[in-house]
Formats: C-alpha cells, structure tokens, sequence
C-alpha cells in the first residue's frame, strides 16, 4: 500500500469534532487553537478546511502511519488575499525542527518560498500565485544522508527539484517524521483535495497529479438490515451528510451486518482518474466487551468482499478501512459503473 490518506474534508460540521475523532488533523502551535477553523466551500461544490482567527497564524498537523523515508503530499489551496506576514503553507521534516526538511513558505509579498533545508537552505525557488484562484501542491521529501531529494509540483508542473542531497537530521531515523499545512492570520485561506503517499509497492508510488476526493453516502437498503436501527430504515439512520449522534444503527453480535445501497458517484469523474476508494464509518464501542470490532465490506455481485477489521474506542471515533485500490470481484481497476454497482457496509466481528 502506498496510497496512505485522503481527505475530502467532508462528514463534519466543524474540524474541531473531524480531530476529536482521531481523523487527520491535529491543530497545534502558537495560535488561537482548535476552536478558530471552520468549513468552507471547497473546489467541487464540498468542504475545504479554513482558519477564522486573526491573531495568530495556526498549523494543522498531519496523522498518518509510518510512511518510510519517502513521503509525498498533494493538497488544493486558495487565498482570498496575500497574508499581512510571512506564513507557512507546508513543513515535512524529518523531525519537528526545519532541520532535514522541505518548507514552503507563505510570503506576504505573494510568492511561495520553496526550500530544502539540511541546517540551512540548500536550495530554493520562488513562485509567484494568485488570489481568489485554486492551485493543487504536490511535494515529495526523501530522508537519506546523501540520496535525499525535494521536488514540488504546481498544477503538475514541476517547478524545485533537488537530488543527491544530506537530508538527515542526526541520529533521527531516516523517515518523514512531521508534516504540517499552514494558515496565515486574518486570511480567507483554504485547504481541500488532501493524499499523502510514499514509494514503497507498484502502484501509487509517485505523485498522484490534481485529484479531487468525492464522499457519497448510502440512500437505500442493501443485502443486509440485521444490525438494529435508532428509529426507521436502517440506512436512514447512516446516510447524514454530517455526523449526527442521535442517529444510529448497533450490534453485538459478531457476524451481523449491515449493508447500503449508494448514491452513484459524479458523473464528471473520468474512470482514468479513481485512484481508489475508501470506507468510512463514524463509531463507538458502547458494550462492555473490549474486542468488538467494525468490519467494512464491499458486497458486488452476490458475494461479500470483507476488509480489515478495525478496533472501536469507546468515544464516536471515524474509522477508516482500507484503501481499496482495485475491485476485489476482478482485481482490475475501478470504474464509475463498478462502484455504482456496489453495496458498503459493516459487519459486528471481534
């Protein structure tokens, strides 16, 4: 797997909740904190995530798994106008310091500062941007004490690339052990369309290109109601556009499950560009019992395709299954009819 994170920023009616659930983001630093991001229009009619404070700058860290010595990123920006001081837009570093990292600098002047930095700057570019205009970042770091490298892609034009690099902090292991976005004080300034990857495996191993993260959600019965429904049809109680807690289905019994018919997904979506899919569900382990489990399922055909089981906490936590490159049915790649086809859902296991 090397496809690792991706994010639409859609489920939530504010970040605050999409971090308490364990998510993605974590919202630290000298700045207003949590309570100062909110959600606004995104690039396809969705969310972007955006910061409200005027104060202070803020970072978003990133979660996600160990992801070797090569990381890649990909993310959507808009500014509706330049900062008023000098912000970052991204840090990925080989540890929390700008030592063995590649930064890119928010610059007041309306220019994005790109360097990769070993101590000090070993090189950098400069890249003039627009307000009031989406651009699509892509930035790949390896941590290597003399084959490390930083390459940054706009709009899929490479613009900074530099090779055969000391890129390791220390004794620090050779990973990329941090990354952060960036929001400027005062600043209507979005983020919307997020992966991260690395390079290990054969597919998705390189930058991605300008994606763009759909959600779509159950609206109608599936294969399976044996899970037990807070009121009504059971995928009435799962299809919400945002996370609401009164409305729920449940189970104890492992090996009952549920499964949803699916909106189709956009029609503007060319089959070329569906790197893969994923099954998230929001959560909770309210039983007693410490190893019940979710099991997400693809159901195409008449047969069941079952993920990895996942552990519950005993607080509303989103559960990510994994990324599902290609259709199990066939083990060829995904296809707009393929998903529409398909029922998701969820199996009680322990």
């Amino acid at each position: 797997m090397t496809l690792l994170k991706y994010h639409g920023f859609e489920g939530y009616d504010n970040p605050v909740d999409q971090e308490a659930a364990n998510d993605l983001i974590t919202f630290v630093g000298s700045q207003e904190g949590s309570a100062y991001v909110a959600y606004a229009t995104g690039r396809n009619g969705g969310k972007a995530l955006r910061h409200t404070g005027t104060i202070f700058s803020m970072y978003a860290y990133l979660s996600f798994p160990a992801i070797a010595e090569e990381a890649i990123i990909g993310f959507a920006f808009y500014a509706d106008a330049y900062p008023s001081v000098d912000s970052p837009l991204l840090h990925m570093a080989n540890g929390t310091s700008a030592i063995g990292s590649l930064q890119i600098t928010n610059r007041s002047t309306g220019i994005l500062d790109i360097a990769l930095t070993q101590v000090d700057p070993i090189g950098r570019v400069y890249f003039p941007y627009n307000t009031k205009q989406w651009y699509y970042v892509e930035a790949k770091l390896r941590i290597h004490d003399t084959l490390g490298m930083g390459v940054v892609r706009i709009d899929e034009q490479e613009i900074f690339s530099l090779t055969g690099q000391d890129t390791r902090w220390s004794s620090n292991p050779t990973i990329v052990a941090t990354m952060g976005l960036g929001f400027p004080k005062a600043v209507d300034f979005r983020y919307d369309d997020l992966y991260i990857a690395n390079n290990e495996g054969s597919e998705n191993n390189d930058f991605l290109g300008d994606i763009r993260v759909d959600q779509i959600r159950p609206n109608g019965a599936g294969n399976y109601t044996q899970l037990t429904p807070s009121a009504g049809a059971n995928y009435e109680c799962v299809d919400d556009v945002t996370l609401d807690e009164a409305n729920y289905v449940e189970g104890i019994t492992a090996g009952n499950k549920d499964s949803y018919a699916y909106a189709n997904v956009p029609t503007d979506l060319d089959d070329a560009g569906i790197i893969g899919l994923q099954i998230k569900n929001n959560s909770q382990r309210t039983a007693t019992a410490s190893n019940i489990k979710i099991d997400p399922f693809i159901r195409t055909g008449s047969t069941d395709y079952s993920q990895t089981a996942l552990d519950l906490s005993d607080a509303i936590s989103m559960v990510d299954g994994d990324i599902i490159l290609d259709d199990p049915s066939d083990s060829n790649v995904w296809t707009q009819a393929k998903i529409n086809a398909c029922e998701f859902g969820m199996e009680v296991a322990s």
